[in-house]
């Protein structure tokens, strides 16, 4: 936020270079400076146009296809936006760290973190769906599926860190490269010390231009995410309910567990009550746009404003948040595991011992990783599955559909996991007042870590 500059001071992770960036990730004030329901007015008119363009598609249905061209207008200069938002934050929040060992131990707690709540993610469906069972009745969607073609596992990983060639780097279809280089560029500027200095300061420029430009943009957010909403419902409409309604009925209230218990559990470890009281005050809009959307990365901006109003410095979520929409995805975790066990009891591949559970959790957390932030990108995650467990192929078919079925819940899982991921990172690295401000806010006081 243009007004609330925070300072990480020289004892903290960040060197002062760095800690001198302001928040120009967002133009919303700080609600705590906004009485009554001004604090929540974004939000609220947000909800407004989606409540509005639900409404639309569930009365009018096709008809309100043409308000998607107007939704598609605004994501797509969302998306235009996110390749150079993604590699200016996180190569000049890394390439301002003086100390490289900072940079290692950052990104160290970043994967620990990510890995460790997706296995958790992972138990919770096992558990769930142990006490509540499976419904082995469903029929498989017998409509032609577009073939996908199989690939082993070793190629699926080399393409999903690297590309061929650098234009391939910057394009949306390919953010974790993007990622890797955005940090292998931070960190080879850093390493060159007072040389890199020029180098620095133009990055961390240009990623205020970039946090600007999505903040204006992100004014226009009503009207667009409401009207891609509209053509979401009247697309889908009540079809959604009827069709695998078992597996809806057990997947969207696991969602809405981990969401408040689990996430509110991880917020409570970052910053204990008051953690929980502000995360939930301020992951509103960011939920809501994942949710209407269907995209982790276009709420990255909305949840680098949420990590700035909690005080999480933006040389830590600068660099987790956009990892975090192609890495962290604690709700595809709770999707993968439930596919698994169901198309395991169609297909009668039975469970023995707790390696088999082991083994499905490991390929969860791994086939999880590669689905894209997009909407719709898990055809990946479908193949590695068949291929790991020895599927047949009639079994994607309905794995398509069940995550399809899946996909706003797990989306919205998967971008709110990543500002608690924030909010621990920060708990870890600048100790346990990391989130305590000055009065006047003007410094954030860090602690070695």
């Amino acid at each position: 936020m243009g007004e609330n500059k925070e300072i990480v001071e020289e004892s903290g992770m960040m060197s002062q270079n760095s800690a001198d960036v302001e928040r120009e990730g967002g133009s919303k004030q700080n609600p705590q400076n906004k009485g009554g329901l001004g604090a929540y007015k974004e939000p609220l008119l947000l909800l407004l146009c989606v409540t509005i363009g639900a409404v639309l598609g569930l009365v009018f249905r096709e008809k309100v296809a043409f308000l998607k061209p107007v939704g598609q207008i605004f994501l797509n200069l969302l998306f235009t936006l996110l390749v150079p938002l993604i590699f200016f934050s996180i190569s000049a929040s890394i390439a301002n760290v003086s100390d490289t060992n900072k940079v290692g131990k950052l990104l160290f707690y970043l994967i620990l973190i990510f890995v460790g709540t997706a296995a958790i993610a992972a138990i919770l469906m096992f558990t769930v769906v142990h006490f509540v069972g499976l419904d082995t009745n469903l029929n498989l969607v017998s409509e032609a599926v577009e073939e996908i073609k199989k690939t082993d596992m070793a190629t699926q990983i080399v393409d999903m860190f690297t590309v061929s060639d650098f234009p391939l780097v910057i394009s949306r279809a390919h953010i974790l490269p993007l990622i890797i280089f955005s940090i292998f560029t931070g960190m080879a500027v850093s390493l060159m010390g007072k040389e890199g200095e020029y180098v620095a300061n133009f990055l961390g420029q240009w990623s205020k231009v970039f946090y600007k430009m999505v903040s204006l943009l992100m004014k226009l957010a009503p009207i667009g995410i409401g009207a891609y909403f509209a053509d979401l419902t009247g697309t889908y409409g009540m079809d959604l309910i009827k069709t695998y309604g078992r597996a809806l009925l057990t997947f969207y209230p696991t969602v809405i567990v981990y969401f408040f218990l689990f996430l509110g559990f991880y917020a409570f470890l970052a910053a204990g009550p008051w953690g929980v009281k502000n995360f939930f005050r301020v992951i509103f809009l960011p939920a809501l746009t994942a949710l209407g959307t269907r995209s982790s990365a276009a709420a990255i901006p909305l949840q680098l404003e949420s990590c700035d109003e909690l005080g999480v410095p933006r040389e830590i979520s600068s660099v987790v948040i956009p990892t975090g929409a192609t890495c962290h995805m604690d709700g595809a975790c709770l999707a993968t595991v439930y596919e698994i066990l169901l198309v395991s009891a169609l297909f009668g591949h039975s469970f023995h011992g707790i390696g088999d559970y082991l083994y499905a959790i490991v390929v969860s957390v791994v086939a999880s990783v590669a689905v894209s932030s997009v909407p719709g990108g898990g055809a990946a995650m479908e193949t590695m599955i068949l291929a790991a467990f020895g599927f047949p192929l009639q079994a994607l078919p309905m794995m398509l559909m069940l995550t399809q079925l899946f996909d706003a819940g797990c989306t919205l899982l998967n971008s709110c996991g990543d500002t608690v991921a924030s909010m621990l990172i920060s708990r870890i690295m600048l100790g346990k007042d990391w989130y305590i401000k000055k009065e006047k806010g003007e410094k954030l006081y860090a602690e070695n870590a």
